[in-house]
């Protein structure tokens, strides 16, 4: 089970890219996410703790997967994804866990969960770049009318990288424009208060 840790840039997309290619970090990674998010069907979102609400969802995912070659060309993937949260009243996510399924008809993913009891609440659609330098992954995040983030996993084959305490140690270190003073931002939250 990873984990992971979300941060608010606190500079342009540009001058971020600048200061990590400036540090040795090289694009590994590109891709666009359009996320829809269900969840069960029965659940009040204006009366149900939105922590609660993101405990446990589902999505559609619509992946354009840039090739690395050249990080032009590209494909897609379609996936229904399950995730699974563990929040501290906090806000501290202790851990999550999600499994993947490749789908081949977004409209039909849609159907088979609305005849499930699930319910469309929301799409979030991002654009990412991954940079990477000596097994640290920082991905970039640009979410459409949000903000701009980071995100980083933990590692648990690497020892440096398998815990959020060595991830925040890793953000303090790069010394980078970013907002120490939430190191769980939940961008699904963000957008659903916008519609409460």
């Amino acid at each position: 089970m990873s984990n992971e840790i979300t941060v608010r840039i606190t500079c342009s997309l540009q001058e971020m890219y600048n200061i990590l290619q400036n540090k040795g970090f090289k694009i590994t990674d590109k891709y666009n996410l359009e996320d829809t998010y269900y969840i069960k069907e029965d659940i009040d979102i204006k009366k149900q703790p939105i922590k609660e609400i993101f405990n446990k969802y589902i999505l559609i995912r619509n992946i354009t997967q840039f090739r690395p070659d050249n990080f032009v060309d590209s494909y897609n993937i379609l996936k229904m994804t399950l995730k699974i949260k563990n929040i501290e009243s906090d806000g501290t996510i202790t851990n999550q866990c999600k499994k993947d399924c490749q789908i081949y008809d977004m409209g039909q993913g849609k159907a088979f969960l609305t005849d499930l009891g699930y319910k469309n609440i929301m799409t979030i659609k991002e654009k990412a770049i991954v940079y990477e330098k000596d097994g640290l992954k920082l991905a970039i995040k640009e979410i459409e009318n949000g903000d701009n983030l980071i995100e980083i996993e933990t590692e648990k084959d690497n020892p440096e990288l398998n815990s959020i305490d060595k991830l925040k140690e890793k953000i303090s270190e790069l010394q980078i424009p970013v907002d120490t003073n939430d190191y769980f931002i939940k961008k699904a939250e963000i957008e659903l208060k916008k519609f409460l």
